[in-house]
């Protein structure tokens, strides 16, 4: 399937009832066109009901590299969501993988608790604790990294 626009291929990765190789082309078109949107849709398909699709989200993430950490800490640090075993496992893969060369906060920590005891609880403070320090970091005057364009 082709998609011209992000709006498509979001609605197309967020519809369930699509197949699940529709699906998995609407997350490889949104890693060629990266936006703050189309992050928070992928980090969202990390919990989806199909591997595939689980999968093409992760890979997705982790060529974006530091540019989808807020969006995953986030993810992490919803209490309705850090629960999820599948979230947890592709977030680990994607910070384990991830392209970026440097994180701009220490992830060590958060790693460890992905896999730990008690992963939900200890994922959570964790990410809580990473979402912090991002907000007391100084805004960049840079290009977004992977070339994701603020919403």
């Amino acid at each position: 399937m082709r998609f011209t626009a992000e709006d498509q291929a979001i609605n197309v990765l967020d519809d369930n009832s699509n197949a699940y190789w529709k699906r998995e082309s609407a997350a490889r078109f949104l890693s060629e066109h990266p936006t703050d949107r189309a992050i928070e849709h992928l980090v969202h398909a990390l919990q989806d009901d199909n591997f595939g699709v689980r999968w093409e989200a992760a890979v997705t993430l982790t060529r974006l590299g530091e540019a989808a950490l807020p969006e995953l800490l986030t993810a992490l640090a919803d209490p309705h969501r850090v629960g999820d075993s599948r979230l947890r496992e592709g977030v680990y893969h994607v910070l384990h993988y991830s392209h970026a060369p440097k994180m701009p906060v220490p992830i060590d920590g958060l790693m460890e608790a992905l896999k730990g005891p008690a992963a939900d609880i200890a994922t959570l403070e964790e990410a809580n604790r990473l979402l912090d320090m991002l907000k007391k970091q100084p805004a960049k005057k840079t290009e977004s990294p992977a070339g994701v364009h603020p919403n």
